[in-house]
This record gives C-alpha cells, sequence and structure tokens, in this order.
C-alpha cells in the first residue's frame, strides 16, 4: 500500500514536469548533480608518453621463455638473467659486435660520414637487441651495449699498449675506474633504453598487423 499522499504525488508530478521542460530547453535545473563524465573523461585521456608510445601487448604464441629453468636454488635474479642470455646468444652477443663496430666508427671517425654512419648502427644494433631479446628486452639490449663497450675498451688498450704508452698515462687508478664505470654505466643506459624500445617496436608491429589481418 502507498504511503504517499495525493497532494505529494502531484507535486511530484509537477517536479518531473518541470525538469522535462528544463530539459527540453536545454537548460540544468539548479539542484540537479553536474555531469561526471567530463572529470572521467579527463581521467581516462592519455599523456603524451602514452600517446607517443601506445600500450602494446605481449607477443602472442611464443614459448615460456623461463622453461627448464629452476627456481628453487639460491640466487635467482641472477640464474634467471644468466639463463636467459645463454638461450638466446644472438640478441645480445652478436648483436654487441655490431655495436662495437658502429662505436668504434663513431668514437675514431668522429664528425665525419662514417662516424655518423656508426651512431645510426650503434643505436640500431641495441635496438635490434631488444627486437630479438623478446624474452626481456632491455637485459639483452643492457648486455648487448656492454659487450660493446668492453671491446671497445680492450681495443683502446690494445692500441695504445702497441704505442708504447703505459697505464700510467691514463692518469690516477681510482679516476680511470671511476671514468670507466661512470662509461659503463652511460652504454648501460643507452642498451637499456634502445632494447625496451627495440621490444615495443616488435610488440607493437605484431599489432598492428594483427588488426590488420582482421580487417581483411
Amino acid at each position: 500500500m502507498s504511503t504517499h499522499s495525493p497532494d505529494d504525488r502531484s507535486i511530484s508530478r509537477t517536479e518531473a514536469r518541470r525538469r522535462a521542460r528544463a530539459a527540453a530547453r536545454g537548460e540544468l535545473p539548479e539542484d540537479a548533480p553536474e555531469s561526471e563524465e567530463p572529470a572521467e573523461a579527463a581521467g581516462k585521456r592519455p599523456n603524451l608518453l602514452q600517446r607517443l608510445f601506445p600500450p602494446a601487448p605481449a607477443l602472442p604464441g611464443r614459448p615460456d621463455p623461463m622453461a627448464g629453468f629452476d627456481p628453487s636454488r639460491p640466487l635467482r635474479p641472477i640464474r634467471e638473467r644468466l639463463f636467459l642470455l645463454r638461450h638466446n646468444l644472438v640478441a645480445w652477443l652478436a648483436l654487441g659486435v655490431i655495436a662495437f663496430l658502429g662505436f668504434y666508427a663513431s668514437f675514431f671517425y668522429a664528425n665525419t660520414v662514417l662516424g655518423l654512419f656508426g651512431t645510426f648502427v650503434l643505436f640500431g644494433a641495441l635496438i635490434a637487441a631488444g627486437w630479438f631479446g623478446w624474452q626481456r628486452p632491455t637485459l639483452f639490449g643492457t648486455a648487448a651495449a656492454l659487450v660493446s663497450f668492453f671491446l671497445a675498451c680492450a681495443l683502446i688498450l690494445f692500441f695504445f699498449s702497441q704505442q708504447g704508452v703505459t697505464p700510467e698515462a691514463f692518469g690516477e687508478p681510482s679516476e680511470v675506474v671511476t671514468q670507466l664505470t661512470l662509461q659503463a654505466a652511460y652504454q648501460a643506459g643507452l642498451g637499456f633504453l634502445g632494447g625496451w624500445y627495440g621490444g615495443y617496436l616488435r610488440r607493437r608491429q605484431t599489432q598492428l598487423s594483427a588488426e590488420a589481418k582482421r580487417r581483411r
């Protein structure tokens, strides 16, 4: 049984008609709550980084990269990375050698066309390391960068030793170690970024190719 009186129902119908007329005129009643849709839309609006690099899913149909790995033994983070590197040597060792060639050209032939080409080869190899190292792109990009750095250091030391230059000519041991550490960190950072970008490109390209096939 309804508990509303006839006067209450009459007021409700009058209020409903008033709101309907206001809506028809495009007016919002004063007591009506403001729409939350603009705020929600603003919250969902992608930022600059998301517009530059839209989210890309993982590669489909790939086997488990950690198949055969024993997680119960100690030092798991280190062993996990060594396991991945050991099972995909091309993605970091071979591309690290190519990155070294680019680094060599960019260093010894700076400010020339060959030096510029070497810079492109260096970054291209680091990006390719992330592309082929789909198991963990940043790991493979970093490893390739460090391979190129250590090969370059070995070549430079060999070159100067052939010229009769002693280690003391490079400065105090602490200064040399500091400079090499900073340079290694810089190269590792480049490899990390290059590997990440290469892995992202591969996932994004796979996603776009799959969408194109579905539209056909």
